[in-house]
């Protein structure tokens, strides 16, 4: 089993948590002048603090935690003292491992009905992983190091020689 926790870089995220506070305050403030258009301006800005605290819950708060096992691939989150599995895949169900930029060039990715973002920092450096659940084709992205990929290359390998329903989830491709 290996396990990895990409490192934060709260710097853009602190960031932009402080242009949405401010911009808040200016629409409270502007709220007092601005008699005709006064609601208008406080939901702007309960909107514009609500954005900032759903960004410091998801990018400061919530660590991710990414795991393989010899045949699984496990995406755990972490808040405070409380861990949940949000996702555990069989890597013999794999369609491709690649970068994102590959991923958005790639046509025959871009039917993928599930869609989910596993990055702990905003732009990170990520990869996609494309798997087939249930017959429908998904995407997860995450932001892994290289040791993390090429651990999960050789284990994806390892899957699919020894699940013999590799055949047939290569086929359906």
């Amino acid at each position: 089993m290996y396990k990895y926790k990409p490192e934060r870089n709260p710097r853009q995220c602190l960031l932009l948590v402080i242009c949405l506070s401010v911009l808040s305050c200016a629409g409270f403030i502007a709220s007092s002048y601005i008699e005709t258009y006064r609601f208008l301006a406080q939901l702007i800005a309960v909107l514009f603090l609500a954005m900032s605290i759903m960004i410091v819950i998801r990018y400061t708060i919530t660590e991710i935690e990414y795991t393989i096992t010899a045949d699984t691939f496990i995406i755990t989150k972490i808040v405070g003292n409380k861990m949940t599995i949000v996702c555990s895949l069989n890597l013999a169900s794999t369609i491709a491992l690649v970068n994102k930029k590959t991923f958005e060039q790639t046509k025959e990715f871009s039917n993928a009905t599930m869609r989910y973002n596993y990055s702990q920092n905003i732009k990170a450096q990520s990869f996609v992983y494309v798997y087939l659940f249930n017959g429908k084709k998904g995407m997860i992205e995450f932001e892994p190091n290289a040791i993390f990929v090429k651990i999960m290359n050789d284990a994806i390998e390892n899957a699919r020689k020894n699940n013999p329903e590799t055949k047939e989830i290569n086929e359906k491709i």
